[in-house]
């Protein structure tokens, strides 16, 4: 059972116990700590609990506290804790039903690292972040470039050196996979095929759809198959780890004639 639906269960069993008494919860979100909880123990059977104070964090953007003060359990955490925060509670008052450990898993995404490692050129360079699940698949495409159907915009993410909006991106991607490929393109390129497409009339829908070494084929479902280019692969990260693999093939300025050809293939 996930740690809200717990939680509404917990709360309508001390209600009903403690007729006639109000037991006060506060879920917020606030500027500084993005989540806090805040719950009355006064008259629910976790009202003789004490606990001293804990603090964890791994970085600006991965960290939780917990404390109980005049009989208030108060739980303070960056955004995608909530669930971690009840769950905590949960285990603090000795209702996690298999006893197990609650832990938040090490996530090296926002440490110093890997924000040089992903912004590094960043004055020049427009970044995407591409998740994927195993090592074998990031390393094939450092070699060979990342294979992709329909839309550029559904596989690769635009990334802004904001740690809020790279929190959100992250939050929402993770379950992806482990590995983070990096995709860079020089400004200069982008601008340069965004205009040339305008110029010809063709029917590219985004840039990096031209930007492909390999033929453009069709699959078995009559859906384009493009491969970026590797040049254009800055290298991957493993979030859990904080493993740093960049491609010593990487240029953000590469050209070729090929994209040009590319282009004139969608015009009518």
């Amino acid at each position: 059972m996930n740690n809200l639906l717990w939680f509404s269960r917990w709360y309508s069993n001390q209600v009903s116990n403690g007729i006639g008494k109000t037991i006060k919860v506060n879920i917020t979100s606030e500027k500084k700590s993005a989540w806090k909880v805040q719950i009355d123990l006064k008259y629910t059977d976790a009202r003789k609990l004490s606990f001293k104070s804990l603090y964890f964090a791994k970085s600006e953007f991965n960290w939780y506290s917990l404390k109980i003060k005049n009989k208030v359990f108060i739980a303070e955490g960056d955004f995608t804790k909530l669930d971690f925060l009840i769950g905590k509670f949960r285990e603090l008052i000795g209702e996690n039903k298999h006893k197990d450990k609650i832990t938040y898993k090490e996530d090296y995404f926002l440490s110093k690292e890997i924000k040089d490692f992903l912004f590094e050129g960043e004055k020049h360079t427009r970044f995407f972040l591409h998740y994927t699940p195993q090592k074998e698949t990031a390393d094939k495409i450092l070699k060979n470039g990342l294979l992709y159907t329909y839309a550029f915009d559904k596989t690769a993410t635009p990334i802004k050196n904001n740690s809020v909006d790279l929190n959100y991106i992250h939050y929402v991607r993770k379950q992806f996979g482990d590995y983070i490929v990096v995709i860079g393109f020089s400004k200069k390129i982008y601008d340069k095929y965004i205009d040339m497409i305008n110029e010809l009339n063709s029917n590219v829908l985004r840039v990096e759809e031209i930007l492909c070494e390999k033929p453009i084929l069709k699959n078995e479902d009559d859906e384009l198959v493009y491969i970026l280019s590797n040049k254009f692969i800055k290298g991957y990260c493993n979030y859990k780890t904080g493993e740093i693999v960049p491609n010593p093939e990487y240029n953000p300025d590469f050209d070729s004639d090929i994209f040009v050809e590319n282009i004139k293939m969608f015009i009518n």
